[in-house]
């Protein structure tokens, strides 16, 4: 094959193109900035953090002091009324919930791209906010055991 030959067969070909992603063009945006998203997620884990360690100090090491004695009276008292008995599931399953749905809400960016019907989906690397979900997902698991709120 000659080199004039091998020219015109290389120009007949198409070549391919890459896809158009503009990096620099496109801004992603988090649903929530992931500084005050961690200060609220560690506020909404307080109280439900002081239910399951008085719960865990009082049941499996057999602990008694004052402030646990007044703290799980609170908590029957307010079991006990059928008035305010459905704050107990808002603080101990949906306080948690919500501290981890913010705190993943801070570091993963949400892109659609019509052009090719995509979404794309980027984790950030925050440990504070990683930190929160991943506490937060442990307080959930520690309410759903059997017997914990028995006070």
């Amino acid at each position: 094959m000659k080199d004039d030959d091998m020219e015109a067969m290389l120009d007949g070909i198409n070549p391919p193109t890459p896809e158009q992603i503009r990096h620099q063009e496109e801004l992603k945006i988090p649903l929530l900035r992931y500084k005050p998203s961690s200060k609220a997620g560690l506020l909404l884990l307080i109280l439900p953090l002081i239910v399951a360690l008085t719960s865990l100090l009082k049941r499996e090491l057999g602990l008694s002091s004052p402030l646990l004695k007044s703290i799980g009276g609170l908590i029957a008292a307010v079991d006990g009324n059928p008035v305010l008995t459905f704050l107990i599931p808002v603080v101990v399953l949906g306080l948690p919930l919500m501290a981890m749905i913010m705190n993943l809400l801070a570091f993963s960016h949400f892109t659609y791209v019509r052009e090719r019907k995509e979404l794309l989906i980027t984790l950030k690397y925050r440990p504070v906010n990683i930190g929160i979900v991943l506490f937060s997902f442990a307080l959930l698991l520690f309410f759903f055991m059997p017997d914990v709120l028995s006070f």
